[in-house]
């Protein structure tokens, strides 16, 4: 913990705003000691996050997992059958799913059925609208995926893990709602008509960022590291030193989402380093073009995953 403490003392800038260290000390060690009230990572999907990884894993060792939990084992067979996935011939057992779509695959729908469970769409209020906030993260994943199967003869990013990191790169915004509910829905309100980053307006008024949040959260997950990267430096890529590629990768496709009116109340003109990341990833004006016209196709995919996945 102390390491997670000098990290973000280093990383108290944001468009030349510094907070005072008191301050952050106070904000932080509140944070801290509500660490153990963070709802605890689904043990299917540490299970699941482990045995994806090792090339001794059998379909049926994936199917056993997800099986243990009859409501996810529903989702997983529903979206296997629905039109998002477009398998040609129905899909009647979770093994089946497992072997048609592939063991990453079925890693990005627990993420995602697991962590909305975690954070269910329609209990919060205020100014913070989780149901706003899913669909931004949804089609930012999906957006994710097409910009890496696009680019996949050059990148080194696998689709699905663009996915799952498109699902979790806003996650310590979910923190903040659900410790300090009145004071981010204050940032919320400001972040609509504000002349800063939601990351500055959070810093200014709460302490810390979603992304200082976020990596508080992965270290109590023990999420791997390219998707704590991505938590922690989706809007700096240039500071990320690992997993450049992916980070990059978020980084656009959150800019395109909030293009598309998606977005959490951030400002396009509030990406400044999406340039950078374009130049990570060769993507020239016309790719980036013909990855932008492509979109509406993923807002129609998004809203049968969404029906199926929140539901």
């Amino acid at each position: 913990m102390q390491k997670l403490k000098k990290d973000f003392a280093e990383q108290r800038h944001w468009n030349g705003y510094k907070m005072n260290q008191s301050s952050f000390d106070v904000r932080y060690k509140r944070f801290i000691e509500n660490l153990d009230h963070i709802p605890p990572l689904p043990a299917i999907v540490s299970q699941l996050l482990k045995v994806v990884g090792s090339a001794e894993t059998s379909a049926g060792d994936v199917a056993e997992l997800i099986e243990k939990d009859p409501a996810l084992t529903s989702k997983v067979l529903r979206l296997a059958n629905s039109a998002f996935y477009g398998v040609p011939r129905g899909v009647s057992s979770v093994q089946s799913a497992v072997v048609i779509l592939g063991f990453h695959t079925l890693k990005s729908i627990v993420l995602s059925a697991s962590i909305i469970d975690l954070f269910p769409v329609n209990s919060s209020g205020g100014s913070f609208e989780r149901v706003r906030f899913w669909k931004h993260s949804i089609l930012c994943a999906l957006t994710a995926r097409k910009i890496a199967d696009n680019l996949i003869d050059r990148l080194c990013v696998d689709p699905q893990s663009a996915f799952c990191a498109g699902i979790m790169h806003d996650i310590g915004k979910l923190i903040f709602e659900l410790f300090t509910p009145k004071e981010y829905a204050a940032v919320c309100r400001k972040s609509k008509d504000g002349e800063m980053p939601m990351s500055a307006t959070e810093t200014e008024n709460i302490g810390l960022n979603h992304a200082d949040i976020g990596r508080i959260l992965s270290d109590k997950w023990a999420l791997p590291l390219d998707l704590e990267a991505v938590i922690v430096n989706h809007h700096e890529p240039q500071l990320e030193k690992n997993a450049v590629e992916l980070v990059s990768l978020i980084n656009i496709a959150d800019n395109l989402v909030h293009r598309l009116d998606y977005g959490l109340w951030e400002k396009e003109a509030f990406f400044p380093e999406w340039e950078y990341a374009r130049k990570v990833l060769s993507i020239d004006n016309d790719k980036y073009e013909r990855i932008s016209v492509s979109l509406p196709d993923e807002i129609e995919k998004f809203q049968n995953f969404f029906t199926i996945i929140g539901g």
